[in-house]
């Protein structure tokens, strides 16, 4: 692993599952949010951070190089070098667009 910041942690499940919308089981589901809460609170309780970043990738389009399902969970700190932006679709962003993808997730 090569870590952004001090302190990056990976959250990997025992379960082998590529993608986070594979899971269908309730017990791995908990299991994994409990992991994605009590990591970060170690990482605040020991002092190594107050803010951090959860990232996962999932799918090819999302540049996922293992094929098996992890979180990084990346400790933020003051005048780092790590920095993470996303840049605004400002044509996915219009109304008409936004309505347009609504209407596919909701059936309307």
């Amino acid at each position: 692993m090569n870590p952004v910041t001090c302190g990056h942690t990976i959250i990997i499940p025992n379960k082998h599952i590529e993608r986070l919308d594979h899971i269908n089981d309730p017990h791995l589901s908990n299991e994994i949010m409990d992991s994605l809460i009590k990591v970060p609170q170690i990482l605040i309780h020991s002092g190594i951070c107050d803010d951090y970043t959860i990232l996962s990738d999932n799918g090819h389009f999302d540049q996922q190089d293992i094929k098996h399902l992890h979180f990084h969970v990346i400790p933020r700190h003051m005048n780092e070098k790590f920095e993470f932006k996303l840049n605004t679709d400002f044509t996915a962003a219009e109304k008409s667009n936004l309505l347009s993808v609504w209407r596919k997730i909701t059936g309307r």
